[in-house]
């Protein structure tokens, strides 16, 4: 908490560095949902290439905000890439080991992953830049200030003609799929079996999402899910020739064989409109 009562929220950069515009508008619209904010060195930073600051800095930055007392929430300000190599330079068990709410998505899957093994709170919702340029009506940002306050919340989407049906309740885990495919083998590789997991992607070529999730298949990733949750594929691509079928398609093709629910286009992910926020490790209702 601030001196002042206030939830503290820790802005950190484990990835990629922000555009300073949307920083302070994100910052802007956290305090007026009654937020106190921080925002920490390495997301000022702003190193050479795609990275917000060095690796030991974006580290250090994270487990500042992880073991200082009076912060309440840490928030990613956007993703990028950078991530992986941040946890390289960071005691896991500082992660593991907490009650932080941790907020964000893309990227921010890598802390998602490590924050899942224990007590600290992990969040699939919007980042900073979301924040700064959505309409503080919008039903994604209420949904995730709810989620903070500890208030559940309800989603519906319209049916997809790839849906399977099923009712169950299951702990959601998962997140970008890209980013979970490059945790395969590391600390980070979280067993899927009884869970609900939860896929979205950015930018990739369709044969590539083929391969990750023929890799999830083969792995034994994809057998005993208790749900399957495809979220929003933005702007994927084809090489010169084309892979013939989309993103849903492509992921229904590979749990043809298994019977549990799948509902494919939640609306989480990185379309700007909108991203609906997932409350990652806590049992849900998945219908």
């Amino acid at each position: 908490m601030s001196p002042d009562g206030k939830k503290l929220v820790a802005i950190i950069s484990p990835s990629g560095k922000i555009d300073p515009q949307y920083l302070s508008a994100g910052v802007d619209a956290l305090k007026s949902f009654g937020f106190a904010v921080e925002i920490f060195p390495s997301t000022l930073s702003s190193a050479s290439g795609v990275f917000a600051a060095p690796d030991d800095l974006r580290a250090s930055d994270l487990l500042s905000a992880l073991t200082r007392p009076d912060v309440d929430i840490i928030w990613g300000a956007r993703g990028g890439y950078g991530a992986v190599r941040t946890l390289q330079h960071f005691p896991l068990d500082a992660l593991r080991n907490n009650n932080k709410i941790i907020v964000g998505f893309s990227d921010i899957t890598a802390l998602h992953a490590i924050a899942l093994q224990g007590t600290c709170q992990p969040i699939l919702g919007p980042m900073l830049k979301h924040f700064a340029l959505s309409d503080r009506t919008a039903p994604d940002i209420n949904n995730t200030i709810q989620l903070i306050n500890g208030f559940p919340i309800s989603v519906s989407v319209p049916p997809h003609p790839l849906n399977r049906p099923g009712s169950v309740c299951a702990p959601i885990i998962g997140g970008n799929l890209s980013v979970l495919f490059s945790l395969r083998g590391t600390p980070a590789d979280n067993p899927t079996r009884g869970k609900i997991l939860f896929l979205e992607d950015l930018c990739e070529y369709r044969y590539h999402i083929d391969r990750m999730i023929q890799n999830f298949r083969f792995g034994g990733l994809l057998d005993g899910l208790a749900g399957l949750i495809v979220g929003q594929m933005t702007d994927l691509r084809d090489g010169a020739t084309p892979f013939g079928t989309d993103a849903y398609q492509i992921i229904s093709d590979a749990v043809a064989d298994y019977s549990y629910p799948v509902l494919c286009a939640f609306p989480s992910g990185h379309d700007p409109a909108i991203s609906q926020p997932i409350l990652l490790g806590t049992p849900a209702r998945l219908d």
